[in-house]
């Protein structure tokens, strides 16, 4: 099962760029984020484009219009975060389309429960396509070894396990167990190239120090 976060704004392409692109069936849900008073009318006529094609895949996928109160910052950023906790199964995050007073709300719910998302994307409007970003985990505390560990592998990535342990003079198995850790909060990027684990730190792994 699928579900579908997305801002809605007067165009519908995006979202139905999104559900092209990571397909939909029965039993699916679509949750469009949208203001508490509609003052435009294009705003419901996306809405109900959507709901249309729904229905015409299959009936029993589910439409929800989530409303915020747009003056509310504060509220919003709750509740958005709230509706994301809520979601079931894979959940898809869209970061694109709907009133700009409402997507910044959204972007800091979506960081906020990044661990949560399945996947999330942005439709560029330089290159009228949808593409699919990564979040950071910025909510994750790490240990001072942890720091060290990160810090060393930013000074000299790629690198590998057994390098840090000589720069950092800890034992190999240490490095390794809080690798692994490091890996879990998606700090680290770890590839393999042949019998060795090449390390980089990824975006989190830089926002977390």
């Amino acid at each position: 099962m699928k579900t579908y976060i997305s801002l809605s704004g007067f165009d519908s392409s995006q979202i139905v760029s999104l559900i092209v692109k990571y397909g939909i069936e029965g039993g699916d849900r679509i949750i469009l984020i949208r203001p508490e008073v509609e003052l435009d009318a294009r705003g419901e006529q996306t809405v109900q484009a959507i709901r249309d094609l729904s229905r015409q895949i299959d009936s029993s996928i589910y439409l929800q219009i989530h409303r915020v109160n747009h003056r509310d910052f504060e509220g919003m950023v709750l509740s958005l975060k709230a509706l994301l906790e809520k979601a079931e199964g894979q959940v898809v995050a869209n970061l694109s389309g709907g009133p700009r007073e409402i997507f910044l709300a959204f972007a800091i719910a979506c960081i906020s429960q990044s661990g949560k998302i399945c996947r999330a994307t942005n439709y560029s409007d330089i290159e009228r396509c949808l593409n699919e970003i990564i979040l950071p985990n910025i909510t994750a505390v790490l240990e001072e070894k942890q720091k060290r560990i990160l810090t060393d592998i930013i000074e000299n990535q790629p690198t590998t396990i057994t390098d840090i342990a000589v720069r950092l003079s800890i034992s190999e198995s240490t490095i390794s167990r809080q690798v692994a850790r490091l890996g879990d909060l998606r700090a680290l990027e770890v590839s393999q190239k042949g019998k060795t684990k090449e390390l980089r730190t990824t975006l989190t792994g830089k926002l977390l120090l």
